[in-house]
């Protein structure tokens, strides 16, 4: 029995990192185009900075049929000419964000023909809000797993100029969101 127990909880030990890998997909750099934030989160949702004319025509190749753009006096409808991409805008103020702007971009993302790009001027900062809260509201991370990845000098967030975006982040109401969410 105790050479049973032994085996086991050394296997469990083995197997630790690679639980919850299946369950979600960590942030894939796609290089393509000339974004330098272009990310996949998972089979549905990608994130990056404002794409260009040429980025919508290389994102439609890619695949993406809805653009959720957080930028608030900005539309895309110009640089998204010539392609069939649905256009979503959501204007949001960094300084300004609420949990209530975040439901408003999760329900979008959840309506949204899929695969969706979220986006904002940088990539940065509203983008990497709502990123997070759809790590942790969706994909079910942690609030402290959502704020690391946010934290990821690649992604451009400003700390310094945002650290509300930490605080809201950190005081998520999951399930109330959920809730809201019909999850």
């Amino acid at each position: 029995m105790k050479y049973l127990t032994l085996t086991i909880t050394i296997i469990l030990l083995f197997c630790l990192p690679y639980i919850g890998i299946a369950q979600e997909k960590r942030l894939e750099r796609i290089d393509s185009g000339k974004f330098k934030r272009l990310y996949q989160l998972n089979d549905s949702l990608y994130r990056s900075e404002q794409p260009s004319k040429k980025d919508f025509k290389v994102l439609q190749t890619l695949g993406i049929r809805t653009s959720i753009n957080l930028r608030r006096n900005k539309d895309d409808s110009r640089k998204a000419k010539g392609t069939e991409m649905k256009l979503v805008h959501i204007p949001l103020k960094t300084k300004e964000l609420t949990e209530a702007d975040l439901l408003v971009v999760l329900q979008a993302i959840q309506k949204a023909e899929k695969p969706v790009l979220v986006h904002c001027w940088h990539g940065s900062d509203r983008t990497g809000a709502t990123m997070a809260a759809y790590r942790v509201v969706v994909e079910d991370w942690s609030k402290e797993e959502a704020i690391s990845e946010l934290r990821q000098a690649e992604l451009g967030y400003h700390e310094n100029w945002y650290p509300n975006v930490i605080e809201l982040i950190s005081s998520l109401d999951v399930a109330r969101l959920r809730s809201e969410l019909g999850m």
